[in-house]
């Protein structure tokens, strides 16, 4: 016979062939010896190897399951035999009779001829492994533990009845916790030694049924007699697997799955996949599957995969680790080259063309043809300890070979990308900002990120931002003209010249780019009536790819991003009074409370002061609280400054001539008229805001804001010279309006407008009308209540063109409307501009409706809308 070694037996073998026993019960017993429980396992081999002690009579069936549960173990079915065998031992030692023993084992339905039978062979048993020298005859024997003796605690004669029971109770739990701490601790010794000999019988419950899969494939159930039929443990062992109506698992226990593998670790079969570089680890690992037979002992586990497959762990470790430089490796060369690769890419990002670096392919050979296959003492270069061990004894030209040059690394010269075109930082007022750039489609961050302190998102000017930078500008115009209609696209022809010389004609980056775009087609055109044919709206409202827009990181005091997104409005309207807040945070030194005179110097109309890193600008100005005092604020806007401002100047003044303010509050004359037909406000709202609207025109107007005590003072004295004709002027215009609206009211009623007429009227003279109407437009307020009287009586000769003007005028109201709630919803105050087209919208509605009353100078739906461009 050929290559006959193979099939010669080998020391455990031969030591089982000694043993008289199946060969099974042969490899147990050999367990035994090395996990120390040859006492136990005697008793549990012999056992299975002569029929079940216990008996259960048909017609007696539930009292014989009752009796037997005395001596069952929830866990192992293994360990029942050993309580039994436990239980006859204690009352053998009683020195009982046989006859008392044969009634003892009727009470609790064992077969007295089964047990003796069972001691036998355990004799038999006991015998052959002292001879063969596994266990010395002390081993051999079990002394049953005497469950119901313990340790009691020394109690004082002082204790009360109840101390002593509530101490006697508490030996009995730590005694039972000691007993069960041992039953534990044998429990892994007596299970692993019978997985050596039964492993063939090991089974993993299915998780959606009540069987178990076997080796090879095999499926049984749990025998219904088994105390472990109920709970069903995930992986059992089982003495022996018999077929009746279905194959069924006798004398079962429950088991730990990576017993298995470590008491036959010859018998299971391990399966690797996923191989990949970890870099926690600094290694390649992979996933490991342990099989025993097929069944799938441990389904997932991570190992370094080097001592699996060297030369592929190898290639792993130079793409993951040095390629895609995925670790944390401080060697001179990594540094070295990682900087440099660093630097290859950002001209990427910059030029947005994967073109410059060279592939992996090249990079992965350059490592591989200057790293060796295996370190000298035959360990595989897959993880970085390995690595760093190589690294150390190699000779300086070898470590000289890893240095990359920035030639090696690029397939062509950039020279485009300079900071000039891609510069590192956005400059304003208020300091340079990082700008990041990044070329990766559809990622969050892709094109160019500016990274903002909150402190100045407020400040930010959003045209500005259309801007970008230099060398991503050309991109963005050029998709903005290839929005535009043909036959205005075709006046640009050809595109890349067309906006190298509008470039060239130092637009104005601080404003938007549509309308000065919109000019210079024209003026290419050499037609300027072509501006009528571009509508701005439709235009803005087109959507360019993501990267033609600025990235925003908004970040806190600490660097940590609070929002990132590319609609600075949006952004505004989230944290944009959390900015405002943000801003004033530290700058105490500069504010007061409780003002009741000017004492605060000469105010300067901006601040600059430091936080952190940044020098910011501020502006200081007077705040009416809300409580009513007057505060000294420092504001992040210019813009919200002033007008905070001049409502502080007024309140401040108001205080000073108390004697005016008493005067003025005794009533306005034509109040009480007024009062009477403006029935949506109530009489008091009304009277506050006409003595507000009053006191801002007598004692501010048109002047200048003071800024120091002296002009303060002297704008005292215009207060009180100008308040007499200013309160005039109020009356007089509130008798205008009265009247005006006396006629117009009587003509409502039936009629069709009557609606449309009250919501206009309640707009015109709303509640804080009388505030918000600058002065200019006081005396327009009568006109405009008489264009609707006139509108009413027009209306019948032509319904279809007084609905299409209003319809005009309603499509610029819809958009005057939506850049409100766009800056109430930023926190961000209305300029003059936008208050001053609401309105040009009541003259268009004069020259519209009632032409004869005139306007004070020309005014259309088109020329509005133009008006309207320049003001957004």
């Amino acid at each position: 016979m050929k290559n006959n070694q193979k099939y010669q037996l080998t020391p455990l073998g031969k030591k089982m062939a000694r043993l008289p026993l199946d060969p099974k019960i042969s490899r147990i017993l050999l367990a035994a010896q090395k996990h120390d429980c040859m006492a136990e396992m005697l008793i549990i081999v012999s056992a299975l190897s002569i029929q079940d002690p216990r008996e259960r009579p048909l017609e007696v069936r539930d009292l014989a399951n009752k009796a037997h549960e005395r001596f069952a173990d929830k866990q192992s079915d293994f360990l029942t035999y050993l309580n039994i065998w436990d239980s006859f031992q204690r009352e053998r030692d009683k020195k009982l009779s046989n006859k008392q023993l044969i009634q003892w084992c009727h009470q609790y339905f064992l077969s007295h001829l089964r047990m003796r039978e069972w001691r036998e062979l355990h004799t038999q048993l006991v015998e052959t492994v002292v001879e063969m020298g596994l266990a010395s005859k002390e081993q051999t024997f079990r002394q049953p533990e005497n469950l119901s003796l313990f340790e009691q605690s020394e109690l004082s004669d002082n204790l009360d009845l109840s101390a002593k029971l509530k101490q006697k109770q508490l030996d009995k739990k730590n005694h039972r916790a000691n007993v069960q701490a041992k039953k534990q601790a044998s429990y892994e010794q007596i299970h692993r030694a019978l997985l050596t000999g039964l492993v063939a019988n090991v089974g993993q419950k299915l998780p959606d049924a009540n069987d178990y899969i076997g080796a090879r494939g095999s499926h049984f159930h749990l025998f219904p007699a088994s105390n472990l039929f109920k709970s069903k443990p995930k992986w059992v062992l089982a003495a022996e697997l018999t077929e009746t109506s279905k194959l069924y698992a006798r004398d079962v226990a429950s088991i730990q799955p990576e017993w298995i593998e470590q008491e036959t670790p010859h018998l299971v079969r391990y399966h690797y996949f996923e191989p990949h570089w970890e870099r926690k680890r600094g290694e390649v690992v992979a996933s490991e599957r342990v099989t025993l037979y097929g069944l799938t002992v441990l389904p997932r586990r991570t190992v370094a995969y080097g001592r699996v497959a060297p030369d592929e762990a190898r290639e792993l470790f130079i793409r993951g680790a040095l390629v895609a430089q995925e670790c944390d490796l401080q060697a001179a060369f990594f540094v070295h080259n990682k900087k440099l690769i660093k630097e290859v890419i950002d001209l990427e990002n910059k030029s947005r063309k994967q073109d410059i670096l060279i592939d992996d392919e090249i990079l992965f050979d350059f490592y591989h043809r200057r790293l060796p296959e295996k370190l000298p003492n035959g360990k595989p270069l897959a993880d970085i300890r390995t690595f760093e061990m190589w690294l150390k004894h190699a000779d300086d030209e070898t470590i000289k070979s890893l240095f990359l040059n920035k030639e090696d690394l690029m397939q062509h010269a950039a020279a485009h990308v300079t900071e000039e075109q891609f510069p590192k930082f956005w400059k304003t007022a208020d300091g340079k900002f990082k700008l990041l750039y990044r070329f990766e489609p559809h990622h969050p961050m892709d094109g160019v990120t500016l990274i903002v302190p909150l402190t100045v998102l407020n400040r930010i000017n959003p045209h500005q931002l259309e801007w970008l930078v230099q060398g991503m500008i050309r991109e963005k115009l050029q998709l903005l003209i290839k929005a535009l209609p043909k036959q205005i696209r075709r006046v640009c022809v050809p595109v890349p010249e067309f906006i190298t010389q509008f470039l060239l004609s130092e637009p104005d980056t601080s404003a938007p780019i549509l309308p000065q775009l919109a000019h210079a087609i024209a003026k290419h055109a050499g037609d300027m009536r072509l501006l009528e044919q571009i509508d701005l709206n439709e235009w803005a409202a087109f959507r360019l790819p993501e990267h033609c827009y600025f990235n925003l990181k908004i970040v806190d005091d600490g660097g940590q991003e609070l929002v990132m997104g590319r609609d600075l409005i949006h952004i505004q309207q989230q944290l944009g009074k959390s900015a405002s807040l943000t801003f004033r945070d530290n700058t105490q030194e500069f504010e007061r409370e409780n003002i009741t005179v000017w004492d605060i110097g000469t105010l300067p109309e901006s601040i600059k002061f430091a936080r952190g890193k940044q020098q910011l600008v501020g502006y200081l100005g007077l705040q009416k609280e809300k409580d009513g005092k007057i505060a000294l604020r420092l504001f992040d806007t210019e813009l919200v400054a002033e007008q905070s401002h001049r409502k502080g100047v007024i309140a401040l003044i108001q205080l000073q001539l108390k004697d005016h303010m008493k005067d003025l509050n005794k009533g306005i004359q034509g109040f009480t008229q007024a009062a009477m037909l403006l029935k949506h406000i109530a009489p008091d709202t009304l009277k506050d805001d006409l003595t507000a609207a009053i006191c801002d025109r007598a004692f501010i107007g048109d002047d200048e804001l003071p800024r120091n005590e002296k002009d303060f003072k002297e704008q005292i004295k215009r207060a009180k010279s100008r308040l007499p004709a200013v309160k005039e002027a109020v009356s007089r215009y509130l008798g205008e309006i009265t009247d005006a609206y006396t006629e117009l009211n009587a003509k409502l009623g039936k009629h069709p407008l009557t609606p449309l007429i009250r919501e206009r009227l309640n707009v015109l003279l709303g509640v804080g009308f009388a505030s918000r109407t600058p002065w200019t437009q006081w005396a327009r307020l009568p006109v405009y209540i008489k264009a609707m009287s006139l509108r009413l009586d027009k209306y019948s000769g032509n319904p279809a063109r007084d609905t299409a003007r209003e319809n005009d005028i309603q499509e610029l109201e819809t958009m005057l409307a939506e850049k409100l709630n766009n800056l109430a919803r930023q926190n961000l105050p209305i300029s003059d501009g936008i208050k001053m087209f609401a309105w040009q919208i009541e003259e268009l509605r004069v020259s519209l409706f009632a032409q004869e009353l005139r306007t004070p100078s020309p005014v259309s739906v088109k020329r509005s809308l133009k008006v309207w461009g320049k003001i957004c």
